[in-house]
């Protein structure tokens, strides 16, 4: 029986070892110990494999025991081939593979990472002069942004301000208002269609069009000295070394439709152009000169959202020309609902907000984007080549908005009320074309590399037939008033262009006498502006004033009208030509020591910018001419302590022009909250930037990076809420400011992590901005007897910058599995509050809420060419708030919205979540 029970378990023994399971694991790196993400690992004998995954990872687990030969594959790459036993001790495997240099040719070799890649993101962090973040193309790809603006809220230190319907529009860098940056198309400034303001709209750029996006932080010699903030630099996709197309559709549809319809209007009928441009200034306009059709807004169910776009390049003769041609169409629609009020000092001297015009308003927007672009580079040898790039990119909204206003009483009795009911169609037509003409050239046996570019660039911004058709109505003793016209109803043409002519040369010398790689760059910069704008308006009583809804009119049509200015307003504020010329020239040297590298520089630029006006009517300085001089010193040095690590430090000096028409002696009255004066006083500010940051890289995928920030900044410019007659008489405006001397400092962190099928992404940016501004205060004369005087005292106030957000966070949760193909992201966007409009009454700034949003994104691979996805922004509609650090006047608390005893709330404004699913293809 013992013989038999041993024989036994021998014989399970051997079984069980035969059908024993065992795994391997390891790593696949290239030489530069780089993970290759997406290289598949075969056992050659059996049908397991394994897809290394983001941190260079790979596992295959039920292999039985035995001798296989386990094969490595990925694009670009030698296959790699060895024999493994696998049994109970079988070693990690940390496989390096070799570039295949007959595959690939010299040009890839040296990149050493794809265009458009993480890896190559993280490159160009890394090797950069001054501090810089780069977000990739394959970043955007599975993020769930549709525009560069979307795409920048995820940069460290980077938030946005958003347009009417909620979308991202600007950017600001570490808490610096969008005017103290500029934007780049390839490296070179490009004009805006802003009608006022130097600024890009960066919703304007479809992002499937860019290459990668880079964030300076800190400018060199080399750049333009006019960035306080940094620059955002759009690198458009070049062509790729093989043939390539990528190509997207998706539909899409906003939760605000869900819950009402979609304002719409007939565009058909608008007219372009106004009377006074058709048939000349001296014409005497009539109402039959002026269509009503396209002012009727009818209620209807808007169409799904519409995305598509493509992508497509090659490279010829022996891959010496090289061609990429991308089209981008965006359709959607967007709704906003709104409440809002107007507010001012109390004028019996509480020193709190007082309310005033509260309004209810629904807008609905139909965006249309257009993005063509092509860029042509010809190779003719590894020494000299050059480009052409060609753009153009359109944005048009068409905007419908009804809105009810009451001036109501502060008991809040709606049995005696008097409501505005108010309808306005807005039409605004905005585009950017540039040519950008670029050469390379490496001379004398690359002593001296030399690089050129040549830009024509004209952004265009038109806004025609621009209406509101207001009435009025209410209650009387709880009986309601019969809608009657109210008087001056506006219809406004506004368009100008914004032209630029600018010529870039840099040159650099490479001794041969230094043992490491060090050089001397010189160059220069010319720019020719040009900037012309016209604006018309004409105001129309209705005629009879007595015009009752129901019985004499329905809509806009019926009613009969009389033309107050026939002729129109030619001699406004708004028509004037601007003009700016800089010459700009500097000098840099980089020495490059053991692990130092060091680079010290200045740059001068000369600045010519006024304007002239083509009226003299509501001018009082009708020509104004700024010239001056600014010497802007740079240092930088960097620190290498390993392969991975960078310590670096820099400062430099930036100024900031002012606006094309803040410099114009004039108001330009708006339809919204607040008319806009310009200040022909308004000086340039200065600003002095010093930067620190260390650098972990410990392979192309991941990075640590922790840096700090300073700046002293000598007249900011800020706009402010002031009364032009008096500080308690005239209308209120917002006119552009030198406000003293500000700070602002702050620290960053950035981080992203991989863990084989898991990622992490994140960054966090606390910014500190002070500046002391001179405030008023509304008080008795004397305190204790409240039937004293009313005066208004002066006093000083400290306060953060206007738009500075004391935190700004992102977090992204990604899954990738590559084997199966399959990408999951969730994203968060945090902006912490922030003024938005500065009052000369003290303690009665705007400040915004703090912002979270939510987005979603799902991608599905199906083969080797397809994917489909689905993405979901603004997931927790998070509303746009805006108040008052004050308590309102205790009897307004029944007001609505007016929630909390500490704070005024000024405007609530919901955006509602979008969906989108869609399909890519791609060869």
């Amino acid at each position: 029986m013992k013989t038999f029970l041993t024989t036994i378990l021998i014989i399970f023994i051997s079984f069980t070892k035969t059908f024993a399971f065992e795994s391997i694991k390891g790593t696949v790196l290239d030489d530069n110990n780089e993970p290759l993400v997406g290289a598949t690992v075969q056992l050659l004998e059996t049908e397991l494999y394994a897809i290394v995954g983001l941190d260079g990872t790979f596992s295959i687990s039920k292999i039985p025991e035995g001798t296989y030969t386990v094969e490595v594959e990925y694009v670009g790459f030698k296959k790699h081939t060895q024999e493994l036993e696998v049994n109970g001790s079988t070693p990690e495997l940390n496989i390096v593979m070799e570039f295949d240099t007959e595959m690939l040719g010299e040009v890839i070799i040296q990149s050493k990472a794809p265009k458009g890649s993480d890896a190559q993101a993280r490159m160009r962090e890394k090797n950069a002069q001054n501090t810089v973040n780069v977000v990739s193309a394959k970043s955007i790809e599975l993020s769930p942004d549709i525009t560069v603006a979307n795409v920048i809220q995820r940069v460290s230190g980077m938030s946005i301000e958003r347009n009417a319907s909620g979308d991202a529009q600007y950017a600001i860098v570490r808490g610096m208002d969008k005017r103290y940056n500029y934007t780049l198309v390839n490296g070179v400034k490009i004009p805006s269609p802003d009608n006022r303001n130097r600024y890009v709209p960066l919703d304007i750029f479809p992002a499937q069009m860019l290459e990668r996006l880079e964030v300076a932080k800190s400018l060199t010699a080399e750049m333009e000295g006019d960035a306080m903030g940094g620059s955002v630099d759009l690198v458009m996709k070049s062509a790729p070394e093989q043939f390539e197309v990528n190509a997207d559709f998706q539909v899409g549809y906003n939760a605000i439709h869900f819950n009402r319809d979609f304002y719409s209007y007939d565009r058909s009928a608008e007219q372009r152009l106004s009377p006074a441009e058709r048939f000349g200034s001296s014409y005497e306009a009539t109402p039959a000169d002026f269509s009503t059709d396209n002012l009727i807004v009818r209620e209807i169910t808007p169409l799904p959202d519409i995305f598509g776009g493509m992508t497509i390049g090659d490279r010829f003769f022996d891959g010496k020309l090289g061609v990429m041609f991308g089209a981008s169409v965006q359709n959607s629609y967007r709704g906003a609902d709104r409440d809002w009020y107007k507010i001012d000092a109390d004028p019996l001297g509480s020193g709190r907000p007082a309310l005033g015009t509260y309004q209810e308003r629904e807008t609905s927007i139909q965006q249309f984007r257009l993005g063509l672009h092509t860029k042509v580079d010809y190779r003719f040898n590894e020494d000299n080549d050059i480009n052409l790039y060609l753009g153009h990119f359109t944005l048009n909204d068409f905007e419908a908005r009804e809105s009810i206003s009451s001036d109501r009483d502060i008991s809040g009795d709606v049995q005696n009320a008097t409501f505005l009911f108010q309808t306005r169609v807005r039409s605004t037509y905005s585009n950017i074309k540039n040519a950008t003409l670029q050469g390379n050239h490496n001379l004398f046996d690359d002593a001296i590399n030399l690089d050129w570019s040549a830009l024509v660039s004209r952004a265009e911004f038109d806004r025609p037939d621009n209406a509101i058709f207001q009435r009025n109505g209410g209650f009387v003793n709880g009986v309601p008033m019969v809608p009657n016209i109210e008087r001056r109803n506006p219809r406004r043409w506004e368009k100008h262009f914004d032209q630029d002519f600018t010529l870039h040369l840099n040159v650099q010398y490479n001794p041969d006498f230094f043992p490491t790689e060090s050089y001397v760059k010189v160059g220069g910069m010319f720019r020719d502006k040009e900037r012309g704008t016209l604006f018309n308006r004409y105001r129309f009583d209705p005629n009879p004033p007595i015009q009752n809804q129901g019985e004499d009119w329905d809509d806009f049509s019926d009613v009969q009208w009389e033309l107050l200015n026939p002729r129109g307003t030619l001699s406004h504020a708004l028509n004037y030509d601007a003009f700016e010329q800089i010459m700009a020239y500097y000098a840099t040297a980089h020495l490059e020591l053991g692990k130092f590298e060091f680079n010290a520089g200045f740059r001068v630029e000369d600045t010519d910018q006024g304007y002239v006006s083509r009226t003299t009517n509501q001018f009082e300085i009708p020509e104004v001419r700024q010239q001056y001089t600014d010497f802007l010193p740079n240092l930088s040095f960097k620190y290498k302590p390993n392969e991975v690590t960078n310590v670096r430090g820099s400062y430099y000096k930036a100024i900031n022009r002012p606006g094309y028409f803040e410099i114009v002696d004039g108001v330009s009255d708006e339809d919204d909250e607040f008319d806009f004066r310009g200040n022909p006083d308004l000086q340039r500010a200065i600003a002095d930037n010093f930067d620190f940051r260390y650098e972990y890289f410990p392979n192309t995928n991941e990075q640590f990076l922790l840096g700090a920030f300073y700046k002293k900044i000598e007249d900011p410019i800020e706009l402010l809420l002031i009364r032009q007659t008096s500080l308690t008489t005239g209308p209120r405006n917002l006119t552009p400011t030198n406000s003293g001397t500000a700070t602002n400092w702050g620290i960053e962190m950035d981080f992203s992590k991989f863990f084989n099928k898991i990622g992490i992404r994140g960054n966090y940016t606390y910014t500190n901005s002070s500046l002391t501004t001179q405030k008023a205060e509304r008080v008795r004369e004397n305190p204790d007897d409240p039937s004293s005087q009313l005066i208004i005292n002066e006093v000083t106030q400290n306060r953060p910058l206007q738009g500075q957000a004391d935190h700004i966070g992102n977090l992204s949760l990604l899954y990738k599995d590559l084997k199966s193909k399959t990408d999951v992201q969730l994203s968060a966007v945090y902006t912490g509050e922030r003024i938005e409009i500065v009052s000369p009454w003290l303690d009665l700034d705007i400040w915004s809420r703090p912002f979270l949003q939510l987005d979603f994104s799902f991608e599905q691979g199906i083969g080797d060419q397809w994917t489909v996805f689905f993405k979901a922004n603004n997931i927790l509609n998070t509303p746009n708030e805006l108040f008052v650090k004050s308590p309102r006047k205790t009897e307004e608390l029944n007001f609505p919205m007016q929630d909390s005893p500490n704070e005024t709330i000024v405007q609530r404004e919901f955006f509602w979540q979008s969906f989108r699913l869609g399909v890519r293809f791609k060869i």
